[in-house]
């Protein structure tokens, strides 16, 4: 099995960004010249899909597509199995930024699922690449620590209220709804003061904020899909009009609908 060193994967590097043990890259795969070899790297990473995709095997064989996130710990085997035209956006943490930071030993694979924050994380990872400036590197660690010190409250699922979990999964099964603290409150069985009181701990901010991250995940699959407008979108995810989501779209990810469609 091959194992990849820190900042390397099996595809090109478009563009990276090395500091204070966090290694940002954009790197591109071709269709036809990629490594198919079993393969780990020493340092864990997330990974998400800008463009393209392809077909990879950890245990079991999955799909990735534009819009998903995945999670590699360092000295996971995994293969690609099929690989599409694609670029992604790599960010890699050494095991001594973890140590420091109070994560080491932590694994983001619940973390990632259960958060829309990770994706909006590594859109930022991305403009900041892009805008490659002094305040870069800077930007990237901060961004990371921000998004680890918010998810804090998923990676122990023991200690959050029944009430919660609950909450959590009506949001996420109605998600292009406009749920309301009422709602909330009535379905979990708690009282709307205790909801409004403890929801920015466990989903670090407020409930309509919440809802339009979760909406902003699910349009960055849907608008990769072939033939899929930004207003079909819209509607899809419940946005009143297309003026609505594409200021909220812009807010949340530095990107117009229309720019992130053509990356």
């Amino acid at each position: 099995m091959q194992i990849l060193e820190q900042g390397q994967y099996v595809g090109n590097i478009l563009k990276e960004q090395q500091a204070e043990g966090i290694l940002a890259s954009v790197s591109a795969y071709h269709q036809h010249l990629f490594n198919d070899n079993w393969h780990c790297h020493v340092n864990p990473h997330i990974s998400f899909v800008l463009q393209g995709g392809c077909s990879e095997k950890k245990k079991n064989q999955y799909e990735r597509l534009p819009g998903r996130i995945t999670f590699y710990q360092a000295g996971e085997p995994h293969q690609i199995v099929r690989m599409f035209q694609s670029v992604h956006i790599n960010l890699e943490m050494t095991e001594d930024f973890l140590q420091r930071s109070g994560f080491a030993g932590t694994t983001f694979s619940n973390t990632l699922d259960k958060t829309p924050d990770a994706r909006l994380l590594m859109l930022g990872v991305y403009r900041e690449l892009l805008a490659d400036d002094a305040f870069s590197n800077t930007s990237v660690h901060m961004m990371l620590l921000e998004f680890l010190n918010r998810a804090q409250y998923w990676r122990e699922e023991k200690q959050q209220p029944d009430w919660i979990k609950k909450i959590y999964e009506v949001m996420n099964d109605r998600w292009d709804e406009t749920l309301k603290l009422e709602d909330l409150s009535a379905m979990a069985g708690v009282h709307p003061v205790s909801v409004s009181t403890y929801f920015p701990k466990y989903f670090g901010c407020t409930l309509g904020a919440y809802m339009r991250k979760l909406k902003i995940e699910r349009a960055l699959e849907l608008l990769k899909t072939p033939g899929v407008t930004s207003t079909d979108v819209a509607y899809a995810c419940g946005f009143f009009d297309q003026s609505h989501f594409t200021r909220t779209f812009k807010q949340l990810t530095g990107l117009l609908p229309a720019q992130y469609q053509k990356l």
